[in-house]
């Protein structure tokens, strides 16, 4: 006998049980938000650890793969069937069902089971997603996504000045839908297809953000997106006035990714240095590497940038894998120096963009500001095979001092807020993935450098000025940077 339930009546309960939970989560104030999604993170990570256990006493191996791919290979063509008298936009039309998507998502269950950062791609997107991490112009909402398929997309990071920042789209957020189409396991290029459109259209997403308990439908008017891997600007008293700045002349050098086909990232920051001097006249009175929502990328090339600050034959990383030991080094002289130097880093800043404010940190080149980092520590070795390009975690990184930021993060010397109230909401991290590598030695306290760091911090005081100007232009068109009106204090203190 086969039970087929009432779903018009499930879904209908279902809908009705939602309704009381967004209900209930909606009267809670926002700090009961915060410390209820605490309380759920900290949960599904004692269900992560107990079906991890439980997965060790499964046997199912080779053969029991075999049998259910060649059930589902014999069986498949009926699934498609389901879909012939469904009356709403099909997001799967385009898309039936076939092998090709089963062997796709089992071979990414097993990546994924590995570490979350292990995954196979389509040449297509990884090109795309290289080509845009450098110089390009498209239309759409600004967001660098990942996932799709079987696994849930996420905002890794919406790019700086983009619609999707002003229009308050978070990394970490989770996209359930775009306008009304539902995008459970649809393919990530597919996805971007529906978000990207004509400039001054409209494009609503619907996305759950865990760490509020909240699901938002977000608007957001598409516009022209100019991606620029490396770029800067000069701040002085003409542009934010000189209460904050003085008669000083700060550059600031944003790193957006270490993902580059042409240009290479290293000489792409001298440019914009040297244009930098050239605008403030040939002197500047201190720099601001900005390395907030860089998702990392490449590791040569977080070496090569970290060359530029310091001096030859200091230790930038630790590799460490299977029968791997490699220790990278400067080789050149520094390039730029003489001035204060603050790195920014949040919740976004991963990987590669990681291991240069560790290295710049250990080496008392910069002073680091800002929020803790993502916390990921590890290598992924890519290499291409047939239509796909694989990504597999094979090693370890270690920060030039032996520790490891994995999970850890790197905890800035002096936290700033980038939140209007001077806040810290809780941030999506390594530690929210799934199967994530644990932690493993922490960066010890160095007694000199906090002492640096707290004299910084008490010249700054309560950078009323700062907090002034935030209050003034809380309400401009364009989303005000916090974080870097509120840095710009300590570059100033650093001179003293």
């Amino acid at each position: 006998m086969i039970f087929i339930p009432d779903y018009g009546k499930w879904n209908e309960k279902l809908k009705e049980l939602n309704k009381i939970e967004k209900e209930r989560r909606e009267a809670l104030t926002a700090q009961q938000r915060v410390e209820e999604a605490r309380r759920l993170r900290e949960k599904e990570q004692e269900i992560q650890r107990f079906e991890e256990e439980s997965w060790k006493k499964i046997s199912f191996n080779d053969k029991d793969f075999e049998k259910v791919l060649g059930w589902i290979e014999s069986n498949y063509q009926s699934y498609n069937h389901l879909h012939e008298d469904y009356k709403g936009q099909d997001p799967y039309k385009d898309h039936p069902f076939g092998m090709e998507y089963v062997y796709f998502a089992a071979t990414n269950g097993f990546l994924q089971n590995i570490d979350p950062h292990s995954s196979i791609i389509d040449r297509s997107s990884w090109a795309r997603m290289r080509a845009e991490a450098e110089d390009s112009t498209f239309e759409g909402i600004g967001a660098l996504l990942r996932g799709g398929g079987p696994r849930e997309v996420v905002v890794e990071t919406p790019l700086p000045g983009s619609p999707a920042l002003r229009s308050g789209l978070r990394a970490g957020d989770i996209i359930r839908k775009v306008d009304t189409v539902d995008i459970t396991n649809l393919p990530l290029s597919d996805v971007v297809q529906l978000i990207r459109g004509p400039r001054e259209t409209i494009v609503k997403l619907e996305v759950e953000r865990t760490t509020e308990l909240r699901n938002l439908e977000i608007p957001i008017t598409r516009d022209v997106i100019v991606q620029t891997a490396v770029s800067s600007r000069l701040i002085d008293a003409s542009k934010v006035g000189d209460n904050l700045v003085g008669n000083n002349k700060i550059g600031v050098i944003k790193i957006q990714s270490f993902l580059y086909m042409e240009n290479n990232t290293s000489g792409a920051v001298m440019e914009e240095y040297e244009k930098l001097l050239k605008e403030a006249g040939g002197r500047l009175d201190g720099l601001v590497l900005d390395l907030r929502g860089n998702p990392g990328g490449f590791l040569n090339e977080a070496v090569e940038v970290a060359d530029l600050f310091l001096p030859p034959g200091r230790v930038v990383v630790q590799v460490r894998g299977a029968g791997e030991y490699k220790v990278e080094k400067t080789e050149r002289s520094v390039q730029i120096q003489g001035l204060p130097i603050v790195v920014l880093i949040d919740a976004g800043s991963a990987s590669a963009s990681e291991i240069v404010a560790s290295a710049l940190m250990d080496h008392n080149a910069a002073l680091v500001l800002g929020e803790r980092s993502f916390g990921k520590a590890t290598v992924q070795g890519i290499t291409t095979q047939g239509s796909v390009v694989i990504k597999l975690t094979t090693a370890r990184y270690y920060a030039p001092r032996g520790y490891t930021i994995q999970v850890y993060g790197v905890e800035p010397d002096i936290a700033v807020s980038d939140e209007l109230e001077g806040t810290f909401p809780p941030r999506w991290r390594e530690e929210d993935m799934w199967k994530h590598l644990p932690e493993l030695k922490k960066r010890e306290v160095d007694t000199h450098r906090k002492a640096w760091a707290d004299s910084v911090a008490a010249a700054v005081g309560d950078n009323q000025a700062a907090e002034d100007y935030i209050k003034a232009h809380a309400n401009d068109a364009l989303k005000t940077d916090f974080m870097l009106i509120r840095s710009l204090a300590y570059v100033r203190a650093m001179q003293t």
